[in-house]
């Protein structure tokens, strides 16, 4: 919406006052104002000079054009004033000057977004209190999405600005838009299982500060009568959607102002995001405050197909704390998970226990970042030692006839196949299909894991 990008339409109908204005000529604009001019004349998008004024941010320009009697709240073809594009600037002084000429502070673009949404969004402080000061709405909703400048400040993180907002009384309670959406709860592939209807949409501001995790921000909404507890239409809670997004230390100061954390009406709880995103100390925090260690992930959180994001998958549904920190790889929380009380018992329905999963677990690599093999089996292995501390049968295998060990043989993980061993792993056991660990070891060569296992007394 630039005035910049509109230039060329200004060409086919143009005058000397608006072609110094396009060229920043403070003092040409002054003279021709003083020749006679017409302030008021239009390029071809309805734009004036006072708009290339506001654009190049000129306040000697715009006194000019204001001394000369321009119309201050002249909107352009996109409805764009010059006091909006004050607004994108971030401008205190034109917006002062433009408002004491006269500029509509609640002028908006045809999409219904306010001037004061689009200076909430810049995040200039002054240019939003000059423009509450002069009456603008605080709780007027933009069309797209029914969000206002509260939220759009907190999107961006302006705490400054949203200290503002919410001391002069902006509405802690609404809702931006639902819309209803059809979602999946897997990252890849394109099994019907997993896929739910639900309506995204309908945050507070408090659950746009928890997606975007600033506790000064949230401090700010809390003090004007923010909900710790508020939660989405989908059933997210603040405190939720804070562990979900990686936001320990909002997901900290949402526990400390009293938000629930056992809340799960979206199907998981703060406890299955803190493992989901590896986060120790907001896990033991979580515990600490009275969360549930045991408490069952009943539906699976939102994913995009073919995506990094963190997700809930549509497997791990039924899964413990305990379970899902050992199927992450987790062992630092499934220890602190044992310390509260938490029982590693779990087993899926094809008969996976802590132990399996554990040692089956990859450890997530971000896009672009090369996994570092060492690294993984030292995590599988941390996290099968806290399995096996936990109780879970070293020898248990799931319905395929697999143990821990002919997973740890498969990968060649030679620490974890030591751990297993010296905790009385069967060297001999077979799956369902005849299969030995000493087998799947081997391979198409005779590796170090093949070396190990006969060394420990494997066979065949």
């Amino acid at each position: 919406m630039c005035l910049v990008a509109t230039a060329t339409l200004s060409w086919s109908q143009t005058s000397p006052l608006l072609d110094a204005a396009r060229e920043g000529d403070a003092n040409r604009v002054a003279t021709l104002l003083a020749d006679g001019s017409d302030p008021d004349t239009p390029q071809a998008d309805g734009a004036t000079a006072l708009h290339w004024a506001a654009h190049h941010d000129d306040l000697a320009m715009a006194t000019s054009l204001v001394e000369a009697g321009v119309t201050a709240g002249a909107a352009n073809e996109f409805g764009a004033t010059p006091l909006w594009l004050a607004g994108m600037n971030g401008s205190p002084a034109m917006t002062k000057l433009l408002l004491e000429a006269g500029a509509d502070a609640n002028a908006a673009l045809p999409s219904g977004e306010t001037i004061l949404m689009t200076a909430a969004r810049t995040g200039n402080r002054d240019v939003v209190r000059h423009l509450v000061d002069a009456g603008a709405q605080l709780d007027a909703q933009e069309a797209t999405r029914g969000q206002t400048a509260l939220m759009w400040a907190i999107a961006e993180g302006h705490a400054e600005v949203v200290e503002l907002l919410a001391a002069r009384g902006a509405d802690m309670h609404l809702r931006s838009s639902e819309r209803p959406r059809r979602m999946h709860t897997r990252t890849a592939g394109f099994a019907p299982t997993g896929v739910f209807d639900t309506s995204q949409g309908g945050n507070t501001a408090m659950l746009f500060a928890a997606r975007h995790g600033d506790v000064e921000t949230a401090s700010h909404l809390v003090a004007a009568g923010a909900d710790v507890n508020d939660a989405s239409p989908m059933g997210n809670s603040a405190l939720v959607v804070a562990a979900m997004s990686g936001h320990g230390a909002l997901a900290r100061y949402l526990l400390a102002e009293g938000a629930d954390p056992n809340a799960s009406d979206a199907g998981y709880t703060a406890l299955h995001g803190a493992i989901l995103r590896g986060d120790g100390a907001l896990a033991r925090s979580l515990l600490g405050a009275g969360a549930n260690p045991d408490a069952p992930i009943e539906h699976g959180s939102p994913g995009r197909r073919n995506s990094p994001d963190f997700v809930l998958e549509h497997g791990v549904v039924g899964a413990t704390p305990f379970w899902l920190a050992a199927h992450f790889g987790r062992p630092e929380i499934m220890r602190t998970l044992m310390e509260h009380g938490g029982d590693a018992s779990m087993t899926t329905d094809s008969g996976t226990t802590a132990l399996l999963a554990a040692v089956a677990t990859r450890q997530r690599v971000e896009p672009g970042v090369v996994a570092d093999p060492a690294a993984q089996q030292r995590v599988v292995r941390a996290a099968a030692e806290a399995a096996l501390d936990a109780g879970v049968p070293v020898a248990a295998a799931d319905t395929g006839g697999t143990t821990a060990l002919h997973t740890a043989a498969r990968r060649r993980h030679g620490s974890v196949i030591r751990l297993l061993v010296e905790r009385g792993a069967n060297l001999e056991a077979e799956d369902d299909e005849g299969r030995t660990p000493l087998a799947l070891a081997r391979g198409d060569d005779d590796n170090a894991s093949v070396q190990l296992l006969k060394e420990l007394g494997a066979s065949r």
